[in-house]
């Protein structure tokens, strides 16, 4: 009888354990983001495939981003929009069915930096977040260019 009860004893520790691994929520890399905050919050990663592209018109302040959606589910995206040395300009959301974003009022020939939250929920209390940030640059102003 004694053995029986180390035996039930020890898978319920497994069972309690495993089931703790289980809920924990999972650990993402945050090694070199700068907004690693976004990372920290995440309850989990997607690969959306970011493409950040200069305007296809005038003016050279605008850059158009695309992304791929995540299989989870999820209810609409947010676009963190930073300098390339981290400092916040805005933020962006996007509706559940839109998979690109047109922005306006940067500075030419310019890189800025782009995080990609998937909100799971209206508020964005959850989200997932792209594996990467991504890095895209102005085209150069119309004057500069025509001098080249």
């Amino acid at each position: 009888m004694r053995t029986h009860t180390k035996v039930i004893l020890l898978l319920l520790v497994l069972a309690v354990a495993g089931y703790a691994l289980w809920m924990s929520p999972p650990k993402i890399d945050t090694q070199g983001k700068i907004h690693a905050n976004l990372y920290e919050g995440a309850s989990g990663t997607w690969n959306p495939q970011v493409e950040v592209l200069p305007f296809t018109r005038v003016p050279q302040t605008m850059l158009t981003v695309k992304w791929q959606p995540p299989e989870e589910t999820y209810n609409h995206f947010v676009m963190t929009i930073s300098t390339s040395d981290g400092t916040l300009i805005r933020t962006e959301s996007n509706s559940h069915d839109h998979l690109s974003m047109d922005l306006d009022g940067f500075e030419p020939q310019t890189e800025y930096l782009f995080d990609l939250q998937a909100c799971l929920d209206p508020r964005c209390e959850a989200w997932l977040i792209a594996k990467d940030e991504y890095r895209g640059m102005t085209a150069q102003a119309q004057e500069e260019a025509s001098l080249e």
